[in-house]
């Protein structure tokens, strides 16, 4: 099964029917755990609140071993470690974790906690470690984010969960949601939908451009785009807002997405065709 030191974040696989798509790049992920995970979770009803979820992790009871996509859903797979004394995430860290993941802007919690921003780069990226998950704090995995939001609303969110054991005999739990950015899909271009869901995935810009072919301008003008429509300033905060689907209401179209006419632009169309024949 999967090994306690894989990284949460690895690229895109296929196993069997749909796709299974990692965060990010490092090597050997484990197909088969994910596949077995993937079965257990489809057949699963169990619900558990996001909300114990990130206060165990908080705690240390549980780590991060494993995350990945499919073309519908966003699992995370988290190890209960009974064996080993727990190291909590407590304090400033804690709370400096919550409000990156939460969808604010580093600069911002540096400005209202009088700090400086490297000071809030470190001790967010350290907690984040301290979970169980690698990478920045700015490209973590969306249920992570949910998960820290629940903490200061308790009946935000739940998710659907599955159990399975581990090579190591440790129980291995596998939490999965919607992936957040399927609301996107009836009004994105293809393109820019492309480039969204491997930046809600964890990709950064150079690596959804070497995924895609482009240059890194593009993919950077293509993300600009969304985020104007949405009027979101980054990837942590178009992530929170996409898991409330209510509030994408105001959402604007693409500009190269076709509108169509209303009956009195027609009518005028078919007159003025009329005078002029």
């Amino acid at each position: 099964m999967i090994s306690p030191n894989a990284s949460v974040f690895a690229r895109s696989n296929r196993v069997g029917g749909p796709a299974l798509r990692a965060a990010a790049a490092p090597p050997n992920p484990n197909l088969a755990m994910r596949a077995a995970a993937t079965a257990l979770d489809a057949a699963s009803t169990r619900e558990l609140s996001l909300s114990l979820i990130w206060r165990e992790l908080a705690r240390g009871v549980s780590r991060v071993v494993d995350g990945f996509f499919s073309d519908s859903r966003c699992y995370l797979v988290l190890a209960l470690d009974t064996n080993r004394v727990p190291t909590p995430i407590e304090g400033r860290r804690l709370e400096i974790l919550e409000a990156v993941l939460g969808g604010l802007r580093q600069k911002n919690i540096a400005m209202d906690r009088k700090l400086a921003p490297s000071t809030v780069a470190l001790n967010s990226r350290l907690a984040l470690e301290g979970l169980g998950a690698v990478g920045k704090p700015s490209r973590a995995h969306p249920l992570l984010m949910l998960a820290a939001r629940a903490a200061g609303e308790p009946s935000l969110a739940l998710a659907r969960c599955a159990s399975l054991v581990g090579a190591d005999a440790r129980e291995l739990r596998v939490i999965s949601r919607p992936r957040p950015d399927l609301t996107l899909e009836p009004v994105l271009p293809a393109a820019e939908m492309a480039v969204i869901r491997s930046l809600v995935e964890g990709l950064s810009y150079q690596e959804i451009a070497r995924e895609r072919g482009t240059s890194t301008r593009t993919v950077a003008n293509q993300i600009s785009a969304v985020f104007r429509r949405l009027h979101v300033s980054g990837r942590n905060e178009l992530v929170q807002r996409l898991f409330f689907a209510d509030s994408l209401g105001t959402i604007e179209p693409a500009r190269d997405t076709p509108v169509p006419p209303s009956a009195r632009q027609v009518v005028a169309a078919a007159d003025s065709a009329r005078c002029s024949a």
